[in-house]
């Protein structure tokens, strides 16, 4: 049998190292890291600039009441302030890359991977809206979530009402604006789950409960929610 000549082993061995070399240098080039808020050149790829990272207001931990007798807990990344405000607020230019890096921020920094949950629901949109945007933020944060995790994304939830946009109304009319708003698309899951229903953003909480009443008809064991940011 023919050993390989060292040398050789040496050369192959190499060889994918400076590809990825290469490759990284082409990509710096062709597409340098910037911070998604300030547009500041960074040396590594990361969400933000270390000043912008600096500027995010976290908050704590909630619970949120879906019923008289049923809480969620709510993780959120932040307070709805820039540089992450901004983030969420790309969506209306249908920027998809803005939404993942959302769902980064969540794996980042909150304690949603210390959670233990089955499955990752996206809080959905109308198909009209759907179609205006080209995407969901919720459900590309939920796929970077499942990235990181390694729990799988279900789109257990349809939005089969058009609702108006949440901010122009009031309290009392965001209630009544998301009344029936959701419905299961598979009730075939097993009973006894933990569910991690993610959204966006979180201000009154109107959208979130609607979509977890209707998660509930499934009889999990528990429902906790994860937001890149909420009003404080």
């Amino acid at each position: 049998m023919r050993i390989p000549n060292r040398s050789m082993l040496v050369i192959k061995t190499k060889i994918p190292s400076l590809f990825r070399f290469f490759y990284d240098a082409i990509v710096r080039v062709v597409m340098p890291p910037l911070c998604a808020h300030c547009k500041s050149f960074l040396q590594k790829r990361a969400v933000f600039c270390s000043d912008c990272y600096a500027a995010i207001t976290p908050v704590v931990s909630t619970d949120v009441e879906i019923t008289k007798t049923k809480k969620i807990k709510l993780f959120a990344v932040c307070a709805y302030k820039d540089p992450v405000r901004s983030l969420i607020l790309s969506k209306h230019r249908s920027d998809i890359v803005s939404a993942r890096q959302l769902g980064q921020l969540v794996c980042e920094m909150t304690y949603v991977h210390n959670v233990p949950f089955d499955y990752i629901v996206p809080v959905p949109l109308h198909w009209t809206r759907f179609a205006q945007r080209g995407f969901n933020q919720a459900e590309q944060m939920a796929r970077m979530i499942a990235k990181k995790t390694g729990k799988p994304v279900v789109n257990m939830l349809q939005r089969r009402k058009k609702t108006k946009f949440q901010a122009v109304l009031d309290k009392t009319g965001r209630v009544e604006n998301l009344k029936d708003a959701f419905v299961l698309r598979n009730k075939k899951l097993k009973e006894g789950a933990v569910f991690l229903l993610v959204d966006d953003l979180f201000t009154t909480g109107a959208t979130l409960k609607s979509a977890a009443r209707c998660l509930y008809q499934l009889k999990p064991e528990s429902i906790v929610a994860v937001v890149a940011s909420r009003v404080v």
